[in-house]
């Protein structure tokens, strides 16, 4: 009995490493990036000899914000069955208006020798957000159409429908807005 219980000790002690991930988020003048999102995720990347590529398994994430100092800190036990691990740098409650969206940081030779890892990331400003700006102070703060713009930027479509309403498209972030008349039709 005694055995086994070292055994199951072991094996749960190999198959998962506490790993400590921090560092900061700034903008390019060097201020600190608040409530910004901060994405860990790990995949199991397995070569499928069928496709002859690489494909991913099974995936899992873990999330935090930045603080008002623009820090942020994970800390967690990662399971070794995972083998890929990325930094994502937005997501939901990123603001998509005002910065460029981050390439993602791949970590995994870091999480697998160490267990302090630290990432800082400069978030680059949309070359758009003066002109939205502009725009933002022309409209009324509790519209739609200020709230969408601020949200997620100038859209990357715009359509007009026949009913005088206009269709705006987001392709990069999967969403689309009906905006003119106050509508509440949207698609996530």
């Amino acid at each position: 009995m005694k055995q086994a219980v070292l055994l199951i000790f072991l094996l749960v002690s190999i198959s998962a490493t506490a790993i400590e991930i921090k560092g900061n988020v700034s903008d390019e003048a060097g201020n600190p990036v608040a409530d910004s999102p901060v994405y860990l995720v790990m995949k199991r990347v397995v070569f499928n000899f069928r496709n002859l590529k690489y494909q991913e398994v099974e995936s899992k994430t873990v999330s935090t914000k930045t603080d008002a100092h623009g820090l942020y800190q994970l800390s967690l036990n990662v399971d070794h069955y995972f083998n890929r691990f990325y930094l994502y740098f937005h997501g939901d409650g990123f603001d998509f208006a005002q910065f460029l969206r981050p390439e993602p940081e791949n970590i995994t030779k870091q999480v697998k020798k160490g267990t302090e890892i630290i990432v800082n990331r400069v978030l680059k400003t949309n070359p758009l957000w003066s002109d939205l700006q502009i725009v933002l102070k022309a409209l009324n703060p509790s519209s739609r159409r200020y709230k969408i713009l601020r949200k997620y930027g100038f859209p990357e479509r715009r359509e007009q429908l026949p009913n005088g309403t206009e269709k705006w498209y987001y392709f990069d972030l999967n969403k689309e807005f009906t905006v003119g008349q106050e509508t509440n039709t949207d698609t996530n």
